[in-house]
């Protein structure tokens, strides 16, 4: 998903549980696009909210999967994996996701 930023797109593809690696035909974009404005809404209108995803502005808490490899899924407990860029990515995307929350296929496809 192009435009929302990295950290919303890792955020996005755990909450609707859908692998990063997902091709976009099989993902349900309504439904996608719906959540992706519905946090970015909330990251503007409520207050010292930010780029929080799971409800939980303490430092630390405000991200299910996004920075946090090596550390247990906050839904499961599965170890988030983390791929790093691709090469040639001028952005220097890296994808965080939970292997188990999040099925389908991986970075090595």
């Amino acid at each position: 998903m192009a435009g929302l930023g990295n950290m919303w797109v890792n955020e996005i593809c755990f909450l609707r549980g859908t692998s990063p690696w997902t091709p976009v035909a099989e993902v349900d974009l309504v439904r996608a696009v719906a959540l992706g404005r519905r946090c970015l809404r909330q990251s503007i209108t409520v207050r010292r909210n930010g780029q929080v995803t799971t409800g939980n502005p303490k430092a630390g808490e405000e991200h299910w999967v996004y920075g946090r490899t090596g550390l247990g899924c906050r839904r499961c407990g599965t170890l988030v994996r983390y791929a790093r860029e691709v090469p040639g990515d001028m952005a220097r995307r890296a994808t965080w996701w939970c292997p188990h929350c999040q099925p389908g296929p991986g970075p090595d496809r």
